[in-house]
Protein backbone atom coordinates (compact mmCIF):
# COMPACT_ATOMS: atom_id res chain seq x y z
CA UNK A 1 0.00 0.00 0.00
CA UNK A 2 1.12 3.26 -0.75
CA UNK A 3 2.41 5.96 1.78
CA UNK A 4 2.19 9.91 1.65
CA UNK A 5 5.80 9.97 1.69
CA UNK A 6 6.84 7.24 -0.39
CA UNK A 7 9.94 8.72 -1.98
CA UNK A 8 10.65 11.16 -0.02
CA UNK A 9 14.22 10.64 1.48
CA UNK A 10 15.49 12.66 4.92
CA UNK A 11 18.71 13.28 6.40
CA UNK A 12 18.47 12.59 10.11
CA UNK A 13 20.67 14.63 12.25
CA UNK A 14 18.87 14.53 15.50
CA UNK A 15 19.99 13.27 19.07
CA UNK A 16 17.92 13.00 22.07
CA UNK A 17 14.23 12.59 21.85
CA UNK A 18 12.10 15.40 19.89
CA UNK A 19 14.11 15.53 16.45
CA UNK A 20 14.55 11.74 16.30
CA UNK A 21 10.68 11.17 17.17
CA UNK A 22 10.30 13.78 14.20
CA UNK A 23 12.54 12.07 11.36
CA UNK A 24 10.31 8.39 12.55
CA UNK A 25 7.06 9.94 12.60
CA UNK A 26 8.20 10.55 8.76
CA UNK A 27 9.23 7.17 8.57
CA UNK A 28 6.04 5.61 9.81
CA UNK A 29 4.07 7.20 6.52
CA UNK A 30 6.90 6.35 4.19
CA UNK A 31 10.05 8.42 3.88
CA UNK A 32 13.60 6.86 3.92
CA UNK A 33 15.31 8.15 6.95
CA UNK A 34 18.83 8.19 6.81
CA UNK A 35 19.79 8.32 10.58
CA UNK A 36 23.58 9.67 10.89
CA UNK A 37 25.09 9.02 14.08
CA UNK A 38 27.91 9.58 15.71
CA UNK A 39 30.62 7.26 16.61
CA UNK A 40 28.94 5.38 19.61
CA UNK A 41 25.67 6.45 18.54
CA UNK A 42 22.96 8.87 19.50
CA UNK A 43 22.67 9.52 23.16
CA UNK A 44 19.42 7.90 23.44
CA UNK A 45 21.19 4.55 22.96
CA UNK A 46 22.78 4.74 26.46
CA UNK A 47 19.13 5.20 28.20
CA UNK A 48 17.98 2.71 30.27
CA UNK A 49 16.43 0.45 30.49
CA UNK A 50 18.31 -2.15 28.61
CA UNK A 51 17.49 -5.46 26.53
CA UNK A 52 21.12 -7.15 25.77
CA UNK A 53 22.56 -4.04 25.60
CA UNK A 54 20.14 -2.16 23.42
CA UNK A 55 18.13 0.64 24.49
CA UNK A 56 14.38 0.44 24.44
CA UNK A 57 13.60 3.86 24.58
CA UNK A 58 16.09 4.23 21.66
CA UNK A 59 14.36 1.82 19.77
CA UNK A 60 10.98 3.22 19.63
CA UNK A 61 12.77 6.62 18.61
CA UNK A 62 14.82 5.19 16.08
CA UNK A 63 12.32 2.76 14.41
CA UNK A 64 11.83 2.65 10.68
CA UNK A 65 15.62 4.69 9.71
CA UNK A 66 18.40 3.53 8.37
CA UNK A 67 21.73 4.09 10.61
CA UNK A 68 24.93 4.86 9.20
CA UNK A 69 27.91 5.63 11.48
CA UNK A 70 29.73 8.84 9.92
CA UNK A 71 32.19 11.27 11.83
CA UNK A 72 31.44 14.60 10.46
CA UNK A 73 34.37 16.00 12.30
CA UNK A 74 36.84 13.74 9.34
CA UNK A 75 36.57 15.60 5.76
CA UNK A 76 36.18 12.28 4.48
CA UNK A 77 32.93 11.43 6.80
CA UNK A 78 31.79 15.40 5.65
CA UNK A 79 32.43 14.50 2.26
CA UNK A 80 29.48 11.68 2.50
CA UNK A 81 27.10 13.81 4.65
CA UNK A 82 26.87 16.50 1.85
CA UNK A 83 26.83 13.84 -0.88
CA UNK A 84 23.63 12.42 1.68
CA UNK A 85 21.99 15.87 1.28
CA UNK A 86 22.50 16.80 -1.93
CA UNK A 87 20.33 13.37 -2.49
CA UNK A 88 17.39 14.09 0.28
CA UNK A 89 14.36 16.02 0.27
CA UNK A 90 14.40 16.99 3.80
CA UNK A 91 17.31 17.77 6.88
CA UNK A 92 16.02 17.45 10.27
CA UNK A 93 18.76 18.40 13.04
CA UNK A 94 18.70 18.91 16.59
CA UNK A 95 22.32 20.27 17.14
CA UNK A 96 22.62 23.64 19.34
CA UNK A 97 21.70 26.90 17.16
CA UNK A 98 24.92 27.92 15.14
CA UNK A 99 26.84 24.65 15.21
CA UNK A 100 25.56 23.40 11.71
CA UNK A 101 26.68 27.09 10.58
CA UNK A 102 30.05 26.44 12.10
CA UNK A 103 30.04 23.11 10.37
CA UNK A 104 29.69 24.71 7.00
CA UNK A 105 26.19 22.76 6.60
CA UNK A 106 23.74 25.68 8.01
CA UNK A 107 20.93 26.40 5.87
CA UNK A 108 22.66 28.58 4.14
CA UNK A 109 25.33 26.22 3.01
CA UNK A 110 23.49 23.24 2.25
CA UNK A 111 20.68 25.17 -0.36
CA UNK A 112 23.87 25.78 -2.41
CA UNK A 113 24.18 22.00 -2.12
CA UNK A 114 20.23 20.83 -3.17
CA UNK A 115 17.89 24.51 -3.63
CA UNK A 116 15.01 22.59 -2.64
CA UNK A 117 15.82 21.35 0.19
CA UNK A 118 13.57 21.44 3.78
CA UNK A 119 15.68 22.17 6.45
CA UNK A 120 13.74 21.59 10.23
CA UNK A 121 15.71 22.71 13.16
CA UNK A 122 14.57 21.44 16.45
CA UNK A 123 16.14 22.63 19.41
CA UNK A 124 15.23 24.06 23.16
CA UNK A 125 15.08 27.69 22.62
CA UNK A 126 14.68 27.85 18.69
CA UNK A 127 17.59 30.06 16.73
CA UNK A 128 17.20 33.20 17.87
CA UNK A 129 16.36 35.35 20.51
CA UNK A 130 18.64 36.36 23.39
CA UNK A 131 18.81 32.08 25.13
CA UNK A 132 18.74 30.71 21.54
CA UNK A 133 22.89 29.77 22.55
CA UNK A 134 21.29 28.00 25.84
CA UNK A 135 21.29 24.24 26.03
CA UNK A 136 17.66 23.20 26.10
CA UNK A 137 16.07 20.13 26.69
CA UNK A 138 12.19 19.39 27.77
CA UNK A 139 12.57 20.01 31.88
CA UNK A 140 13.65 23.39 30.77
CA UNK A 141 10.62 24.34 28.24
CA UNK A 142 8.49 23.07 30.99
CA UNK A 143 9.77 25.59 33.32
CA UNK A 144 10.25 28.50 30.73
CA UNK A 145 6.93 27.91 29.27
CA UNK A 146 4.95 28.56 32.81
CA UNK A 147 3.71 24.74 31.92
CA UNK A 148 5.09 23.65 35.36
CA UNK A 149 4.26 26.63 37.59
CA UNK A 150 0.32 25.32 37.02
CA UNK A 151 1.26 21.76 37.81
CA UNK A 152 1.10 20.64 41.46
CA UNK A 153 -0.95 19.80 44.58
CA UNK A 154 -2.43 22.38 46.40
CA UNK A 155 -0.09 24.72 48.31
CA UNK A 156 2.96 22.89 47.00
CA UNK A 157 5.76 23.50 44.72
CA UNK A 158 5.32 23.19 40.75
CA UNK A 159 5.91 19.46 38.99
CA UNK A 160 6.77 18.72 36.00
CA UNK A 161 5.13 15.95 33.87
CA UNK A 162 6.53 12.51 33.93
CA UNK A 163 6.48 12.35 30.26
CA UNK A 164 8.76 14.59 27.91
CA UNK A 165 6.07 16.72 27.18
CA UNK A 166 7.72 18.95 25.64
CA UNK A 167 9.76 16.55 23.12
CA UNK A 168 6.58 15.17 22.06
CA UNK A 169 4.69 18.32 21.54
CA UNK A 170 7.99 19.64 20.05
CA UNK A 171 8.42 16.40 17.72
CA UNK A 172 4.71 16.59 16.34
CA UNK A 173 5.12 20.36 15.40
CA UNK A 174 7.84 19.46 13.75
CA UNK A 175 6.29 16.46 11.77
CA UNK A 176 3.01 18.64 10.69
CA UNK A 177 6.07 21.61 9.58
CA UNK A 178 7.47 19.21 7.62
CA UNK A 179 4.29 17.86 6.15
CA UNK A 180 3.34 21.68 5.28
CA UNK A 181 6.40 22.77 3.89
CA UNK A 182 6.89 19.27 1.47
CA UNK A 183 3.08 20.52 0.03
CA UNK A 184 4.19 23.87 -0.44
CA UNK A 185 7.44 22.76 -2.76
CA UNK A 186 5.03 20.49 -4.47
CA UNK A 187 3.27 23.43 -5.18
CA UNK A 188 6.08 26.29 -5.67
CA UNK A 189 9.06 24.53 -6.48
CA UNK A 190 10.22 25.80 -3.32
CA UNK A 191 11.94 24.18 -0.04
CA UNK A 192 12.35 26.67 3.25
CA UNK A 193 13.87 26.49 7.11
CA UNK A 194 11.69 25.26 9.53
CA UNK A 195 12.80 26.29 13.15
CA UNK A 196 10.73 24.82 15.79
CA UNK A 197 11.65 25.57 19.42
CA UNK A 198 10.45 23.09 22.53
CA UNK A 199 9.75 26.25 24.47
CA UNK A 200 7.87 27.81 21.83
CA UNK A 201 5.91 24.42 21.56
CA UNK A 202 4.50 24.29 25.17
CA UNK A 203 4.26 27.67 25.58
CA UNK A 204 1.84 27.51 22.42
CA UNK A 205 -0.36 24.79 24.45
CA UNK A 206 -0.37 26.03 27.67
CA UNK A 207 -3.64 27.68 28.30
CA UNK A 208 -3.45 29.75 31.19
CA UNK A 209 -1.91 32.37 29.00
CA UNK A 210 -4.47 34.27 28.19
CA UNK A 211 -6.13 35.05 31.13
CA UNK A 212 -2.61 35.67 32.78
CA UNK A 213 -2.26 38.58 30.02
CA UNK A 214 -5.35 40.13 30.75
CA UNK A 215 -5.63 41.15 34.17
CA UNK A 216 -6.98 37.85 35.36
CA UNK A 217 -5.38 35.85 38.37
CA UNK A 218 -3.76 32.95 37.46
CA UNK A 219 -5.67 29.67 39.00
CA UNK A 220 -3.85 28.51 42.32
CA UNK A 221 -2.19 24.58 41.75
CA UNK A 222 -5.35 21.92 41.90
CA UNK A 223 -3.37 19.04 42.00
CA UNK A 224 -5.68 16.80 40.20
CA UNK A 225 -8.56 18.37 39.61
CA UNK A 226 -9.02 21.75 37.26
CA UNK A 227 -9.21 25.22 37.80
CA UNK A 228 -12.03 26.08 35.24
CA UNK A 229 -14.40 23.00 35.21
CA UNK A 230 -15.75 21.04 38.19
CA UNK A 231 -15.83 18.22 38.67
CA UNK A 232 -13.47 17.85 36.38
CA UNK A 233 -10.26 15.65 37.52
CA UNK A 234 -8.67 12.25 38.89
CA UNK A 235 -10.95 11.04 42.09
CA UNK A 236 -10.19 8.19 44.53
CA UNK A 237 -12.14 5.23 44.30
CA UNK A 238 -11.61 2.33 47.24
CA UNK A 239 -9.34 0.04 44.65
CA UNK A 240 -8.06 2.59 42.47
CA UNK A 241 -8.28 6.10 40.73
CA UNK A 242 -10.79 7.51 37.99
CA UNK A 243 -11.46 10.76 36.05
CA UNK A 244 -14.73 12.05 36.06
CA UNK A 245 -15.23 14.67 33.14
CA UNK A 246 -17.85 16.75 33.72
CA UNK A 247 -17.61 19.52 31.31
CA UNK A 248 -21.34 21.07 31.03
CA UNK A 249 -23.92 21.77 33.32
CA UNK A 250 -26.07 18.95 31.52
CA UNK A 251 -23.40 16.11 32.80
CA UNK A 252 -23.48 17.39 35.82
CA UNK A 253 -27.73 17.56 36.37
CA UNK A 254 -26.62 12.98 35.69
CA UNK A 255 -24.27 13.25 38.01
CA UNK A 256 -26.15 14.94 41.26
CA UNK A 257 -28.45 11.95 40.21
CA UNK A 258 -25.98 9.08 40.78
CA UNK A 259 -25.02 10.85 43.97
CA UNK A 260 -28.80 10.98 44.82
CA UNK A 261 -28.22 14.81 45.64
CA UNK A 262 -30.80 15.76 42.95
CA UNK A 263 -31.09 19.12 45.51
CA UNK A 264 -27.44 20.10 44.18
CA UNK A 265 -29.50 20.61 40.70
CA UNK A 266 -30.81 23.92 42.24
CA UNK A 267 -28.26 24.61 44.89
CA UNK A 268 -26.59 28.11 44.41
CA UNK A 269 -23.31 26.64 45.62
CA UNK A 270 -23.41 23.78 42.99
CA UNK A 271 -25.71 24.80 40.37
CA UNK A 272 -23.24 26.40 38.16
CA UNK A 273 -19.81 25.39 36.45
CA UNK A 274 -18.87 28.69 37.93
CA UNK A 275 -19.84 28.16 41.73
CA UNK A 276 -18.51 24.39 41.36
CA UNK A 277 -15.02 25.78 40.43
CA UNK A 278 -15.30 27.72 43.28
CA UNK A 279 -16.71 25.30 46.08
CA UNK A 280 -14.05 22.29 44.72
CA UNK A 281 -12.68 21.82 47.89
CA UNK A 282 -16.58 21.07 49.70
CA UNK A 283 -17.43 18.86 46.46
CA UNK A 284 -14.38 16.63 46.03
CA UNK A 285 -15.27 14.87 49.05
CA UNK A 286 -18.44 14.25 48.60
CA UNK A 287 -17.75 12.77 44.89
CA UNK A 288 -15.06 10.73 46.65
CA UNK A 289 -16.77 9.35 49.72
CA UNK A 290 -19.62 8.13 47.07
CA UNK A 291 -17.49 6.56 45.11
CA UNK A 292 -16.00 4.83 47.88
CA UNK A 293 -19.59 2.86 48.29
CA UNK A 294 -18.48 0.90 45.30
CA UNK A 295 -15.76 -2.69 45.76
CA UNK A 296 -14.40 -1.45 41.99
CA UNK A 297 -13.50 1.59 40.20
CA UNK A 298 -14.47 -0.69 36.90
CA UNK A 299 -17.97 -0.95 38.54
CA UNK A 300 -18.02 2.43 38.79
CA UNK A 301 -16.86 3.29 35.24
CA UNK A 302 -19.88 0.90 33.67
CA UNK A 303 -22.31 3.04 36.14
CA UNK A 304 -20.76 6.47 34.59
CA UNK A 305 -20.30 5.11 31.09
CA UNK A 306 -24.12 3.75 31.51
CA UNK A 307 -25.59 7.06 32.00
CA UNK A 308 -23.12 9.05 29.68
CA UNK A 309 -20.97 10.65 31.98
CA UNK A 310 -17.22 11.36 30.38
CA UNK A 311 -15.27 8.80 32.75
CA UNK A 312 -12.24 6.44 32.60
CA UNK A 313 -10.04 4.73 34.67
CA UNK A 314 -7.05 5.63 35.53
CA UNK A 315 -4.70 2.78 33.90
CA UNK A 316 -0.78 1.85 34.51
CA UNK A 317 1.79 1.68 31.38
CA UNK A 318 1.62 -2.02 31.79
CA UNK A 319 -2.04 -1.90 31.51
CA UNK A 320 -1.96 -0.48 27.88
CA UNK A 321 -0.75 -3.61 26.01
CA UNK A 322 -3.64 -5.18 27.23
CA UNK A 323 -6.76 -2.14 26.34
CA UNK A 324 -9.22 -3.49 24.29
CA UNK A 325 -9.95 0.05 23.06
CA UNK A 326 -5.79 0.05 22.36
CA UNK A 327 -5.35 -3.23 20.72
CA UNK A 328 -8.49 -2.15 18.56
CA UNK A 329 -6.77 0.40 16.82
CA UNK A 330 -3.90 -0.95 15.89
CA UNK A 331 -2.04 1.06 19.20
CA UNK A 332 0.35 -2.15 20.47
CA UNK A 333 2.38 -3.53 18.30
CA UNK A 334 5.50 -5.74 17.75
CA UNK A 335 8.37 -3.74 16.84
CA UNK A 336 11.18 -5.33 15.17
CA UNK A 337 14.38 -5.13 16.87
CA UNK A 338 17.11 -7.23 14.92
CA UNK A 339 19.46 -6.11 17.63
CA UNK A 340 17.99 -8.61 20.50
CA UNK A 341 17.64 -12.18 20.42
CA UNK A 342 14.15 -11.99 20.52
CA UNK A 343 13.69 -9.76 17.43
CA UNK A 344 11.07 -8.10 18.60
CA UNK A 345 9.56 -5.71 21.33
CA UNK A 346 6.12 -4.59 22.40
CA UNK A 347 5.09 -1.25 21.43
CA UNK A 348 2.88 1.77 20.29
CA UNK A 349 1.42 1.95 17.01
CA UNK A 350 1.09 4.53 14.19
CA UNK A 351 -0.96 7.12 16.55
CA UNK A 352 -2.32 9.47 13.10
CA UNK A 353 -5.03 7.55 11.20
CA UNK A 354 -5.23 8.02 7.68
CA UNK A 355 -7.94 5.94 5.56
CA UNK A 356 -6.20 5.68 2.29
CA UNK A 357 -2.16 5.90 3.40
CA UNK A 358 -2.22 4.84 6.79
CA UNK A 359 1.47 3.89 7.91
CA UNK A 360 3.58 1.20 9.38
CA UNK A 361 5.72 0.63 12.87
CA UNK A 362 8.82 -0.12 10.95
CA UNK A 363 12.23 -2.21 12.21
CA UNK A 364 14.59 -0.33 13.93
CA UNK A 365 18.27 -0.16 13.20
CA UNK A 366 20.96 -1.57 15.04
CA UNK A 367 24.25 1.14 14.81
CA UNK A 368 25.37 1.79 11.51
CA UNK A 369 23.61 -1.81 10.65
CA UNK A 370 23.05 -0.25 7.34
CA UNK A 371 26.66 1.71 6.45
CA UNK A 372 27.79 -0.59 3.91
CA UNK A 373 24.05 -0.48 1.69
CA UNK A 374 23.70 3.62 1.98
CA UNK A 375 27.40 3.90 0.81
CA UNK A 376 27.29 1.49 -1.98
CA UNK A 377 23.59 2.60 -3.50
CA UNK A 378 22.69 6.07 -2.35
CA UNK A 379 26.90 7.27 -3.12
CA UNK A 380 27.78 4.79 -5.24
CA UNK A 381 31.07 4.24 -3.47
CA UNK A 382 32.86 0.77 -4.34
CA UNK A 383 34.61 -1.43 -1.87
CA UNK A 384 38.31 0.37 -1.99
CA UNK A 385 36.69 4.16 -1.35
CA UNK A 386 34.42 1.88 1.86
CA UNK A 387 38.07 0.97 3.28
CA UNK A 388 39.73 4.09 2.62
CA UNK A 389 36.92 5.85 4.50
CA UNK A 390 37.20 3.35 7.67
CA UNK A 391 41.14 3.88 7.36
CA UNK A 392 40.92 6.96 7.88
CA UNK A 393 38.10 7.19 10.83
CA UNK A 394 35.30 8.29 9.09
CA UNK A 395 33.29 5.69 8.81
CA UNK A 396 32.28 3.74 11.85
Amino acid sequence: MANIFDGIVVVDLTNNLAGPNTASLLADFGAEVIKVEKPGGDDSRKWPPFIEGTSVTSVWLNRGKKSIVLDITKPEGMEVLKGLIAKADVVVESFRPGVMKRLGIGYEDIIKIKPDIIMCSVSGFGQTGPKSQKPGYDLIAQALSGFASVNGLKGGPPIKSATAIGDWTGSYNAFGAISAALYHRAKTGEGQYIDIALVDCLYSANEYCEPAFNGFPVPKRLGNHQAYLCPYGIFQGKDGDIVIATANDKLWQKVCVLLKKEEFVTDPDYATNGNRVKNQEKLIPIIESWLKEYESVDEVVALLDGNGIPCCKVNEPVDLMKDGHLIARGMVVDLEVPAIPAGRIKSRGVGIKFSKTPGKIKATPALGQHSLEILKTKMGYDDKKIADLKAKGALG
